[in-house]
């Protein structure tokens, strides 16, 4: 799908912006320079200016990883969008998300009081075993078996306990707090580690905000007075399962434009995890929204791999389209 502004808008937006782009505030890279750097050539700048979805390619950092670069214009300021971000006012422009809620410090289960589950999902929660199909440590997967069978309020306040424990571990701990998934046969998966190469191999974020970059490594460390975060559980349904996940949003200020980070640093069913960044880079009235997604998942592994990234990068594609499209009015002041 390739949505465009109205012709008259767009001949303003382009006049305007294409100065923009050759002339930003003192010390802030420009648009053109993150453009670049990301791989957009000067066709897919233009195309962008235009009010078009332009795809670049993305470099998976494992053989789990589904990467996407987009790029894309919405019609508010970059301080107005990181706003609508940090405060989960988008997250429903998801169609999959079906309830969530934002954490608050230092998190308790009453922050979670409206997740609720079915006795389908208490049944699978119960019976929980390693392998691919939910993701839980070890300890978990010996916790739900514990809870008394058909006890479904038993399982969901067993579900509440977990996932508050591992906000409350990554909080403490960063990356260092995510528990492995058990995959069985002593095989863990390492979620952290996939993040933590996601993170290094962001070189915009790198090259033009260290210290931001810095911080993903190392949080909860380096966090300063001039970024902003929030947390968010949500249960939505993905490729037909329901699907808790937890997610960090943060947030930096360079000068007019922002930096933007969701870090899903748990998901309990269908992908391992996700890390997304954007640049909203101020273009007259407008932003420039550069984003780069790493989504780690078993399912592409193995034989078949390269061909199943490539269906579920394009998939991942289309979704993002849609959701960023309906973002655009929800951006609106």
């Amino acid at each position: 799908m390739r949505s465009r502004m109205p012709v008259a808008v767009r001949a303003i937006v382009c006049a305007v912006s294409l100065l923009s782009l050759v002339l930003p505030a003192s010390g802030q890279p420009t648009a053109d320079q993150v453009l670049s750097s990301a791989g957009f050539s000067a066709e897919d700048k233009q195309r962008v200016l235009n009010g078009e979805f332009v795809t670049a390619s993305a470099k998976p950092v494992s053989d789990r990883d589904l990467a996407v670069s987009m790029a894309f214009l919405m019609k508010t300021s970059p301080e107005n969008l990181s706003r609508l971000v940090v405060t989960g006012s988008l997250i429903t422009t998801d169609a999959q998300v079906q309830a969530y809620s934002m954490f608050k410090n230092p998190g308790s289960l009453a922050d979670l009081a409206g997740l609720r589950i079915t006795p389908a999902e208490a049944q699978a929660l119960a019976s929980a075993k390693p392998g691919s199909s939910l993701n839980l440590s070890a300890a978990e997967i010996a916790a739900f078996r514990a809870v008394p069978a058909g006890d479904q309020e038993a399982v969901q306040q067993q579900l509440q306990k977990m996932l508050l424990g591992r906000y409350q571990a990554y909080r403490a701990s960063g990356l260092a707090g995510i528990k492995p998934y058990a995959r069985g046969g002593g095989v863990d998966r390492d979620l952290a580690g996939d993040l933590r190469k996601a993170t290094e191999a962001a070189q915009n974020l790198g090259q033009f905000l260290p210290r931001f970059h810095a911080l993903l490594l190392s949080y909860p460390q380096g966090m300063d007075a001039d970024m902003e975060e929030n947390f968010f559980w949500m249960r939505s349904i993905i490729q037909g399962k329901p699907t808790y996940i937890l997610q960090q949003t943060l947030v930096a200020a360079d000068g007019d434009a922002r930096a933007v980070v969701q870090r899903q640093f748990y998901a309990s069913t269908g992908y391992n995890g996700e890390q997304a960044i954007a640049g909203f880079l101020p273009v007259s009235s407008s932003t420039i929204v550069v984003y780069s997604s790493h989504v780690f998942t078993d399912q592409v592994t193995g034989f078949g791999g390269f061909a199943k990234r490539g269906i579920g990068s394009r998939l991942m594609v289309d979704s993002l389209e849609k959701m960023f499209e309906a973002s655009r009015t929800r951006a609106v002041p």
